[in-house]
C-alpha cells in the first residue's frame, strides 16, 4: 500500500515536469511557429495528428503508462534488464518509465521499449474493445428484434405485449409542442417526417 502512495506521488510529479516541458515547447518553443510549421498546421487544421504526436516529436515522450500506472519494478528490482538493479541515480527516474527522449533526435533502446510496452497495450486494448462492442451489438440486435410499431402508435413485442403506449418520437414532437413549436404537416405511417414551425 505505500508503495502505491509512492507511486501515485512520484507520477504527479513527473505529470507536473511533463506540463512544464509542454508549455515551454509548444508552441513558444518551436523553431518554426503555427503558419509556417506544416505539422502544428495539419493539428490545427484537425487533418491528420494531435497535439500529443506533436509532443512527441519535438519535446519529449514523457511519462510511460501501463493500465493506468508506471511500469512496474519486477523481482530483479528493476523494470527491463537494461536497468541496474534498484537504481538510486537521477537516471532512475527512466527505470519508472519516464522519458525524456522525443522522435525528432531519436530515442534510446531502453525508452523505446518502455513506450512499445505501452503501444502493445493499447493495440491489445483495442482489439478487446472491438469484439466487445461487437457482441454487445449483436445481443442487442437478436433481443429488439421482434418489436414492433403497430397502428395504434404502441410498441409491442412479438406476443403483442405493449412495452410502450406511445412510441418515443410522438414524445419527442410533444416536448417541441409544449416548447412553443408547432407540428404542422405529419405522417405517421410510411416513414414520413414533421414539419415544424413557430406558434
Amino acid at each position: 500500500d505505500g508503495l502505491k502512495v509512492l507511486d501515485f506521488f512520484m507520477k504527479k510529479k513527473t505529470d507536473q515536469i511533463n506540463n512544464k516541458v509542454n508549455v515551454a515547447c509548444i508552441p513558444v518553443g518551436l523553431h518554426k511557429p503555427f503558419p509556417s510549421n506544416s505539422l502544428q498546421l495539419m493539428v490545427q487544421a484537425g487533418a491528420k495528428g494531435s497535439t500529443v504526436n506533436c509532443m512527441q516529436i519535438s519535446c519529449l515522450l514523457g511519462q510511460i503508462e501501463l493500465e493506468g500506472r508506471r511500469p512496474p519494478i519486477m523481482l530483479s528490482g528493476r523494470s527491463l534488464p537494461t536497468f541496474l538493479p534498484y537504481d538510486t541515480t537521477p537516471r532512475s527516474d527512466q527505470c519508472s518509465g519516464f522519458v525524456d527522449g522525443r522522435f525528432l533526435t531519436g530515442v534510446r533502446p531502453p525508452e523505446f521499449f518502455l513506450h512499445a510496452m505501452a503501444g502493445r497495450e493499447g493495440l491489445v486494448d483495442t482489439a478487446v474493445k472491438t469484439s466487445r462492442s461487437g457482441y454487445l451489438q449483436r445481443c442487442l440486435v437478436k433481443h429488439l428484434e421482434g418489436i414492433t410499431v403497430n397502428y395504434d402508435l404502441t410498441v409491442r413485442d412479438s406476443d403483442t405485449s405493449v412495452l410502450q403506449f406511445l412510441h418515443v418520437s410522438l414524445l419527442v414532437w410533444l416536448i417541441l409542442a409544449v416548447e412553443g413549436l408547432e407540428l404542422v404537416s405529419c405522417t405517421v405511417e410510411g416513414g414520413g417526417g414533421a414539419v415544424l414551425s413557430d406558434r
